[in-house]
C-alpha cells in the first residue's frame, strides 16, 4: 500500500511538471527569434539561482513559506496523485532553482517532445526517492541521516551545477552542446514522442 501511494504521488507531480515542460516548450517554440537574449538571460537567473542555492545570494521570495489546512483532503491511496499534483504546485518555490534551469533549458530546446521529456527525467529523478523510501522505509533512517549530515554540501555542489549550466547558457556554449545531444537522441529515435 505504501509503495502503491509512493507510486501514484510520484505521478501527479510528474503530471504537473511534465505540463510545465510542453508550455515552456512551446512559448519557447514561439519566441524562437528571440533565442540567445533569451538563452542569455535565462543563463543570469541560473546563475543567480545556483548562488542563492549555495547560500551566496540571499533571495528573500524563496525563502517564504505558506501553509494549506490538509486535513480536508481525504487519506490514503486514493489521495496520493492529487497530493503529489499539489506538491508540484506547492513546492515548485523550494525546489525552484534546478526546475527553473530545467525549465529554461525545455524553452531553449524548442521542441515540444523535449521539454516533455526533460520534465518527465526531471520528475523521476524527484521521485526515484519517494519509492524507494516507500519499498525500503524502516531501513531508509539511516540512509536519511546520511542525506542530513551532508544537506548543506548536496546544496553546495547542485549550487555550483546550475552556475555551470548557466554560464553555459550565458556563452553559448550550451547550445553548441545540447544540439548535437538532440541529434544522437533523435537517431536513437528517443524520446519515443
Amino acid at each position: 500500500m505504501t509503495v502503491r501511494a509512493a507510486v501514484l504521488f510520484v505521478a501527479g507531480f510528474t503530471t504537473v511538471f511534465t505540463a510545465l515542460g510542453v508550455s515552456f516548450a512551446l512559448v519557447g517554440t514561439l519566441l524562437l527569434r528571440n533565442l540567445p537574449l533569451i538563452i542569455r538571460l535565462a543563463g543570469v537567473v541560473i546563475v543567480v539561482l545556483g548562488l542563492a542555492t549555495m547560500g551566496l545570494v540571499p533571495i528573500p521570495v524563496l525563502s517564504r513559506e505558506r501553509r494549506v489546512d490538509l486535513s480536508r483532503i481525504p487519506t490514503g491511496p486514493r489521495a496520493a496523485f492529487p497530493m503529489g499534483m499539489a506538491f508540484a504546485f506547492g513546492w515548485v518555490p523550494c525546489i525552484g532553482p534546478v526546475l527553473a534551469t530545467i525549465l529554461a533549458t525545455a524553452a531553449a530546446s524548442g521542441t515540444v517532445g523535449w521539454g516533455a521529456s526533460l520534465l518527465v527525467l526531471y520528475s523521476i529523478g524527484l521521485g526515484l526517492p519517494f519509492i524507494v523510501l516507500a519499498l525500503g522505509f524502516h531501513r531508509a533512517k539511516g540512509s536519511l541521516a546520511w542525506l542530513r549530515r551532508r544537506g548543506r554540501l548536496i546544496e553546495v555542489i547542485g549550487g555550483a551545477l546550475l552556475v555551470a549550466v548557466g554560464v553555459l547558457f550565458l556563452t553559448g556554449e550550451w547550445r553548441r552542446l545540447f544540439i548535437p545531444l538532440q541529434r544522437e537522441f533523435a537517431r536513437l529515435g528517443w524520446p519515443p514522442v
